[in-house]
């Protein structure tokens, strides 16, 4: 789940943004909690923001916050407890929630918690477009089964889903709501200036702590010690990195401080866990779009290379391969290119789906 104002961006963060080029926008965030503070929650920096408005680039943002907040119960025979905690946590939701409902043209739900309030702002505003932003398919994450049914259940209600990836369509009930809406770019970061933080060394450079495998930069910077290796938000997964001159450790830092290190980088890494990765990360990893954006070559597992140009694959945890790709990263020297539309022809697509047939996405016996 995000907050508008989060450190660590995600496609909400673009959209949110052109969105904000366009209109008033009302950014609401939840499942922030004393629990989910424990469980590292990445909005609990945020937390004395929270439970009050506050306009941030033109969005005005809410960050509800509670002593608890339902979870997955896991055992079925707890699921009616589950049911009851979810729809008891719903029962909450304060009047800023209620007012901006009434008050939206057209409503955005993340893929997450926030699916168990379609029924609630289909009841609130039924004039209202539904757009459900599918950045991940519920099972894959984890979701509680209270979240997947209520999903399943009130599917229909969805005007548009939008699907970054073309394997996450079966994760869907059907496909006939949904376009096909590829993570954007934004090439002006492209245009600015930056200088580079790495001094007289050569750097490699890990953005954020999504399935992130401190093994590659143990075996990496074993074999390559004339490389830095800048880790930047991994979160508690940095703990399992060696402590070597060559891993620099970095916090999670604001997504424009990060840029420098993206331009200036020998290449830059996407270090997956090979955990049942699903296949849609192919499409929807930020980090090696962002990679391609600054024409930088990209290391990654085989299961995210993909056909984008300029990406290098190797085995999880096979120092050989590990080796290869990183050799071979080096040694290209043929320009990166990538076509992606912008994020302001990403947000046409889902507020005008009519005007693209030929991304509309269906079943495969549609």
């Amino acid at each position: 789940m995000h907050d508008f104002r989060s450190r660590r961006k995600a496609s909400v963060h673009f959209l949110t943004g052109e969105l904000a080029k366009r209109g008033p926008v009302r950014f609401f965030s939840v499942g922030l909690s004393r629990l989910s503070e424990h469980r590292g929650d990445t909005r609990a920096d945020l937390k004395d923001r929270a439970n009050r408005a506050e306009v941030v680039d033109g969005v005005q943002c809410y960050l509800y916050r509670t002593l608890w907040h339902p979870f997955t119960l896991r055992k079925p025979a707890l699921l009616p407890l589950e049911r009851l905690l979810f729809r008891a946590y719903r029962l909450t939701m304060p009047a800023v929630f209620r007012h901006g409902i009434r008050w939206a043209e057209v409503v955005f739900i993340e893929s997450g918690m926030a699916a168990i309030f379609i029924p609630d702002i289909r009841r609130l505003n039924p004039k209202a477009r539904i757009v459900y932003l599918a950045s991940d398919d519920l099972s894959v994450i984890g979701a509680a089964e209270t979240i997947k049914r209520d999903f399943a259940t009130h599917f229909d209600e969805i005007d548009t889903v939008r699907l970054p990836s073309r394997f996450l369509l079966d994760s869907l009930p059907h496909g006939r709501s949904a376009i096909f809406a590829p993570h954007g770019i934004d090439r002006t970061l492209t245009e600015r200036s930056y200088d580079s933080p790495y001094g007289a060394r050569r750097g490699c450079v890990s953005v954020g702590s999504m399935l992130f495998d401190a093994d590659f930069f143990n075996i990496a910077a074993r074999l390559f010690p004339e490389l830095d290796f800048h880790v930047i938000g991994a979160g508690k997964a940095a703990s399992k990195l060696d402590a070597r001159a060559n891993i620099v450790i970095h916090e999670e830092m604001p997504f424009s401080d990060t840029l420098p290190y993206v331009r200036h980088a020998a290449l830059g890494v996407a270090p997956y866990l090979d955990a049942g990765t699903p296949r849609y990360l192919i499409d929807t990893s930020l980090k090696l779009k962002q990679f391609g954006l600054f024409g930088i070559p990209a290391i990654c597992p085989y299961f995210a290379l993909g056909d984008a140009p300029g990406r290098f694959g190797y085995r999880p945890g096979d120092a050989a391969t590990i080796e290869s790709a990183i050799r071979a990263a080096l040694a290209h020297d043929t320009p990166i290119t990538i076509d992606a539309p912008g994020w302001s022809d990403i947000l046409d697509r889902l507020l005008t789906p009519e005007r693209f047939p030929e991304h509309r996405l269906h079943p495969a016996a549609g």
